[in-house]
């Protein structure tokens, strides 16, 4: 990449990151390798990372970044936040992910930050373990987001049916974060009397059809007043469990699915995140980071580029392009400007450097 471009990007993610020089070439070199590649295969980022030197000379670079260089999360959460609107609450999302590496289960609890209907990576840890997470899992992590954003920020956290307990409840109950999450059909609700409980489905039963419905009084469910919402359609239902009388308590959660998509753009979708052979926890852990920072800087660009062309309605109702994808092209061919030095609009390079440069 040619060396005046590199530094202007060096010089941005500086403003973030205060990273030795030779580690700030690499973080750029390898978000704008990843964005031009799409796969976090070493091995095909390499010979993009510095093109003046030789591929092998780059491979070990990597590999001496994943294995010796300490990052400092709280540097990156910083870096998210100075993106986003000063003082603005935001919904947070937890989901996790896993797939399997030969015979090692990859595993990993990830908490987002929804802003403009996308969701920003936040903080995340990799489960030694394969399944779900535990109560104390979950409290570990968003302990660690309230410490960098501030409870004050939070509207409330979103979850799926897999984040429920009596003791994940409570603690969300007694730190006083708002949440709306779905829950699993066989819930039992009602009465604090066992033999007057119904489940969740049952209680939703009699309602219409495709309707949203938001049942007219508290319900108790693992022993605490709560508010249920719903809408039942022929072929599934979504029931969802809120702490407070939200009107939208459903609309709220379907904003959840940012998390999902995110997550499909860290994977085949976008950056095949699955293609790594790195197994070692640590490793995984930076890379998460490093391919947040490129993710988080395709939706930058995408709504950027949203604002000025209109994307295309699809026949089934949605963009023909995502927000992403849309960044992520842009990107691409941005990128590979970069490369042979094919710049003619100086303005419009130093926009889009500037994206993270959280200014």
């Amino acid at each position: 990449m040619k060396q005046f471009n590199i530094n202007n990007l060096k010089s941005t993610l500086q403003l973030n990151f205060k990273w030795k020089n030779s580690r700030l070439r690499l973080l750029s070199g390898f978000i704008t390798s990843l964005i031009l590649v799409c796969t976090i295969n070493l091995t095909k980022i390499a010979p993009f990372l510095n093109t003046r030197i030789k591929t092998s000379s780059s491979y070990r670079s990597l590999q001496r970044f994943f294995k010796n260089f300490k990052i400092d999360y709280r540097e990156y959460m910083h870096f998210v936040l100075k993106i986003l609107p000063k003082q603005e609450k935001f919904f947070l999302v937890m989901d996790r992910t896993n797939w399997k590496f030969g015979h090692k289960d990859i595993n990993i609890l990830m908490l987002g930050i929804i802003y403009k209907h996308h969701c920003f990576p936040f903080c995340w840890e990799l489960l030694h373990k394969q399944g779900s997470s535990s109560t104390q899992e979950r409290k570990q992590l968003l302990s660690e987001a309230i410490s960098v954003l501030g409870k004050d920020r939070i509207r409330a956290i979103l979850c799926d049916r897999e984040f429920i307990g009596v003791r994940w409840f409570g603690y969300l109950l007694s730190e006083s974060i708002d949440f709306h999450i779905r829950l699993p059909k066989h819930i039992k609700a009602g009465s604090i009397l066992k033999q007057n409980r119904k489940t969740v489905s049952e209680i939703f039963r009699i309602w219409k059809l495709n309707v949203k419905v938001s049942y007219p009084k508290q319900v108790n469910i693992f022993g605490y007043k709560l508010w249920l919402s719903g809408m039942k359609t022929e072929k599934d239902s979504c029931i969802v469990v809120s702490s407070n009388n939200d009107a939208d308590s459903l609309g709220t959660y379907q904003l959840r699915w940012t998390i999902e998509n995110m997550f499909g753009a860290f994977k085949s979708r976008g950056f095949n995140f699955e293609d790594t052979h790195l197994k070692d926890y640590e490793k995984l852990k930076k890379l998460i980071a490093l391919v947040s920072i490129a993710y988080i800087w395709c939706i930058m660009v995408g709504l950027w580029v949203s604002e000025s062309i209109k994307i295309r309605i699809a026949t089934h109702g949605r963009k023909e392009r995502s927000i992403f994808r849309t960044g992520l092209d842009y990107l691409v061919s941005f990128i590979k400007k970069l490369l042979s030095g094919d710049i003619y609009n100086y303005q419009e390079a130093n926009t889009v450097i500037r994206f993270l440069s959280c200014t």
